[in-house]
């Protein structure tokens, strides 16, 4: 790795994490219905949930198809005909988003490692960023996780109107770093949104897999967000 400005991380999946996950919530729920996967193909149902999310072909076909508001249908309809179940009518998948509703009562927190990193290299002196696909400025959830303080500035794909992978947002926070492509380092979980994204962009990334889930992509990989602080500070 080079010597980086800035370093700009993704924040759902990367510093914050849903307790119970919502992809073991959706297993859950589907095993509930008599559609368990076997681990193997259940993490490659994960990998699409990643890249459907990740402004894919589908999902731009559902939004223009479908509209934006029943794109949550449209997904769980497609990830149903994944696991075995391709002929769900409308009241199936409406019975099945209900059921995921209730029994998907998460609970938001840092991942493990996130304050010890963000505090190690806030103190090395680089400038800190985050850029998430969220609709509404990310403020008030990073005064909630306690690491508001870290960041020089964030930004919302919803406040700019594009959404990651488009190289347009990465571009955006490096107007806000004030830097150059090769002087920020992107920091992401999804390959698709995070990694290739920020490739397009110009920017140098490392993806977390914590989840196992792109063991085979190349891309730099750690498997704990502790992990790249050698890889930075080296």
């Amino acid at each position: 790795m080079m010597s980086y400005q800035a370093i700009i991380f993704d924040l759902d999946g990367t510093l914050r994490e849903s307790k119970p996950h919502f992809m073991d919530a959706l297993h859950a729920a589907l095993v509930e219905k008599n559609l368990e996967v076997d681990p193997f193909k259940w993490r490659l149902v994960e990998r699409w949930v990643h890249e459907y999310w990740a402004q894919s072909p589908e999902l731009l076909e559902d939004v223009k198809q479908f509209g934006q508001e029943q794109i949550w249908n449209r997904f769980l309809a497609r990830l149903m005909s994944r696991v075995g179940h391709p002929h769900a009518n409308e009241e199936e998948v409406r019975s099945f988003g209900d059921h995921i509703r209730a029994i998907f009562q998460p609970v938001s927190e840092l991942t493990p490692g996130a304050y010890e990193v963000l505090r190690t290299l806030k103190s090395a002196n680089f400038l800190l960023g985050v850029l998430s696909n969220r609709e509404k400025p990310l403020d008030e959830e990073l005064e909630t996780l306690g690491i508001a303080d870290f960041f020089e500035f964030a930004v919302a794909a919803g406040e700019v109107g594009v959404w990651k992978p488009r190289p347009e947002i990465f571009h955006a926070a490096l107007q806000r770093a004030q830097v150059n492509p090769d002087q920020a380092i992107y920091i992401g979980d999804n390959y698709y949104a995070d990694y290739l994204g920020a490739q397009n962009a110009g920017m140098d990334a490392i993806l977390v897999d914590w989840r196992h889930v792109f063991t085979d992509v190349p891309a730099p990989r750690v498997e704990s967000l502790i992990d790249i602080l050698p890889m930075i500070l080296s």
